[in-house]
């Protein structure tokens, strides 16, 4: 009996089956179609699906809250990368962070200024959107956002770089957060100005996502972690503009001119 079991050779549709149930099995909640804890945006709580006082609790609601009004803190490339070195030493990649290791986030230094900086504070970034054609795109259900489904309910995950010619591997991520996002911040309109090579400014939250490892290497890719050379991230988003000049040149320190238009300012094509 164990030679004619051995020597079985199943249908193909059973062997696809079976390669089906255990890539799924694998995978993330988030990808295997797990059902909606909420049944609109409108009623999903601050910590989403997460179980009260638990540190996903803690980071849903971090993903969701907007910075401090004022003049944001500017910051580069480099500094993302430095702050990425600090916080690996004091809080690691992905690993759970409850309050107090959060609190290990503050008083950071920054790269480019020696000027001191927290989670939480509110940053601006210049650089240029990579990664086409997969990305700018709608992140898909996530407990944040209560597993809804839709781009209508789901974060937009834009990386960016120093250089438009940089890689993911090079830059770090910013996410628009569904939450009263404005109707005229489209996937189309992020990815024709990614393509068009225009430099951005990013205003928003300075946030560290613990929950992945930095994946920077692209000779060793981390299947699994988006890649990126930094964990901290601009999230969520509150401001983008972008450089309309036909040279594409604009001074990245001073978006008030009309060389720089705000995202919902420009027409979709």
């Amino acid at each position: 009996m164990r030679r004619l079991i051995d020597s079985y050779c199943p249908p193909l549709a059973v062997v696809a089956l079976v390669a089906t149930i255990a890539t799924i099995g694998s995978a993330p909640a988030e990808e295997r179609g797990v059902e909606s804890c909420f049944s609109d945006l409108a009623s999903c709580p601050i910590t989403g699906c997460a179980p009260a006082g638990s540190t996903e609790a803690l980071i849903n609601k971090l993903k969701r809250t907007l910075p401090p009004s004022g003049t944001p803190i500017r910051m580069t490339l480099d500094d993302f990368l430095e702050l990425q070195n600090q916080a690996t030493r004091l809080v690691k990649q992905k690993h759970p962070l409850d309050e107090e290791a959060r609190r290990k986030l503050r008083d950071l230094k920054l790269k480019s200024s020696n000027q001191k900086i927290s989670e939480g504070e509110l940053v601006e970034l210049a650089g240029f959107m990579v990664g086409l054609p997969d990305f700018p795109k709608a992140s898909g259900p996530e407990s944040v956002n209560c597993r809804l489904s839709g781009t209508v309910n789901s974060d937009f995950h834009i990386p960016i770089a120093a250089e438009p010619g940089d890689t993911e591997f090079e830059g770090i991520v910013v996410e628009m957060i569904p939450q009263n996002r404005s109707s005229e911040w489209t996937i189309k309109k992020l990815k024709r100005i990614a393509k068009e090579g225009r430099p951005v400014v990013i205003r928003g939250q300075l946030f560290y996502d613990n929950m992945h490892l930095v994946n920077e290497d692209p000779h060793d890719v981390l299947h699994g972690q988006p890649k990126r050379a930094s964990l901290w991230e601009i999230h969520p988003v509150t401001e983008f503009f972008v450089c309309m000049t036909a040279n594409k040149k604009c001074n990245p320190k001073n978006v008030k001119t009309q060389q720089w238009m705000r995202l919902e300012k420009i027409k979709e094509q």
